[in-house]
């Protein structure tokens, strides 16, 4: 059985991905995975993700992190909400 978390889309993002949520498996033989490389693997399954991506908000558990902080990493069953920033006007 493989280990998976959530991801939560929220506005634009949702709109590139076209969907609300979707589990993600965790690499083979791995517990968890970094920001950067959660950043990489999305941008790969969701090609109109990559530029949104740039600018949004992580939030783990619903507590927001930082996205260049190398020590935060996801886990099996966490749920990762990508947050894009909002657009005023």
């Amino acid at each position: 059985m493989s280990k998976e978390f959530t991801v939560l889309y929220f506005a634009s993002a949702r709109d590139a991905t076209n969907v609300q949520s979707e589990k993600i498996s965790l690499p083979p033989q791995s517990t968890s995975i970094s920001l950067e490389n959660l950043t990489i693997l999305l941008k790969r399954r969701h090609e109109k993700l990559a530029p949104i991506l740039e600018n949004s908000l992580y939030a783990i558990n619903m507590e927001y992190v930082e996205n260049d902080d190398q020590t935060i990493l996801v886990k099996e069953g966490d749920e990762v909400a990508v947050i894009p920033p909002v657009s005023g006007g």
